[in-house]
């Protein structure tokens, strides 16, 4: 009895350990070319998450940040792992060297897969898209964009 005991215990104890619930992620591709950005992903329940992020752009005389946010519908009976797909929305604002500066907001979509190695390690790869709208004093932006992305990252 306290074998059986032991054992059920140890199975619920360690059924736990590989579910992972949060993960923060980086784009390392994005960098290379003077984006950043990081996001953190968390789990809402069994198979969706919510992802909050941030970004930082320093492209040529272009410089700004932005926000986003996405919520994540995976295709599997695990959050953070496997096929996904779900909305996604963010605002950024840029400005140069000259004193322009403009805001934008963007709405849509996106699909993927995520794996998790080990136990922690993430890489997410992804494509999606949306429709980009704002505007400056001297130009007015509604368009759509296509995104593909590579993210590494750690879940626990």
């Amino acid at each position: 009895m306290r074998k059986l005991l032991l054992a059920l215990t140890l199975l619920f104890t360690f059924s736990f350990v590989n579910a992972q619930e949060s993960a923060i992620k980086v784009n390392p591709i994005g960098l290379a070319f003077g984006i950043g950005n990081a996001g953190y992903e968390f789990t809402i329940n069994d198979n969706q998450t919510g992802t909050i992020s941030a970004l930082y752009y320093n492209v040529s005389d272009i410089s700004g940040f932005g926000a986003g946010a996405e919520y994540r519908f995976y295709f599997t009976e695990e959050a953070l792992r496997g096929w996904h797909a779900g909305p996604s929305l963010g605002y950024f604002s840029l400005s140069d060297d000259f004193d322009n500066s403009a805001g934008f907001f963007t709405i849509g979509g996106e699909a993927g897969h995520q794996w998790i190695f080990g136990e922690h390690f993430v890489v997410d790869v992804f494509a999606g898209i949306g429709f980009v709208s704002g505007s400056s004093d001297t130009i007015n932006v509604n368009s759509a964009a296509i995104g593909l992305g590579v993210s590494l990252g750690y879940a626990w």
